[in-house]
């Protein structure tokens, strides 16, 4: 569901009642009849992203290829390793996920080797950067139903198999 204004006053209904553990309840009913179940929440450390990582059993972090997104890795890492202290002592970070990597191969290897050194998993896969991304989020759908044999729909699935 595209965010709205109405995410917004639900968030401050839910935060209010101390509901951060509600997502993971219905998830737990949810997991009886599907094998895994994926979030994508925005950048924002917000109610709904903290619900999503305390329900989670594994965190993959997207890393845009830039500068700027490596210093803000620490952030969401933190997050976690929070969240973990005090909610899931089994939460782990699965993966950092280079994304909008350039289409020239040698571009973004010394950055991804960087990540690699640092960090605990950085999957051969990558993502792509495409213009389908947007069309994407424009039209609320998943690439893979948009363009089903895009490079970056297939990468998609690629990643997803890798992350099995």
């Amino acid at each position: 569901m595209p965010f709205g204004r109405g995410l917004l006053e639900l968030e401050h209904k839910l935060e209010s009642r101390c509901k951060m553990h509600k997502l993971k309840e219905c998830l737990d009913e949810l997991m009886q009849e599907f094998g895994r179940i994926y979030f994508a929440t925005p950048p924002a450390l917000n109610f709904f992203s903290r619900s999503a990582i305390i329900s989670a059993d594994r965190i993959v972090i997207p890393f845009d290829y830039d500068t700027f997104s490596k210093q803000a890795l620490c952030q969401p890492t933190e997050t976690m390793k929070e969240i973990k202290a005090d909610h899931d002592a089994q939460l782990s970070l699965e993966a950092i996920i280079p994304n909008q990597v350039p289409s020239r191969p040698n571009l973004p290897q010394p950055l991804i080797d960087e990540l690699k050194a640092k960090w605990l998993s950085v999957p051969k896969t990558t993502l792509s950067s495409s213009v389908i991304m947007r069309e994407s989020h424009e039209e609320a759908k998943p690439s893979v139903y948009l363009k089903h044999k895009h490079c970056l729909s297939l990468e998609f699935e690629a990643l997803f198999q890798a992350l099995e």
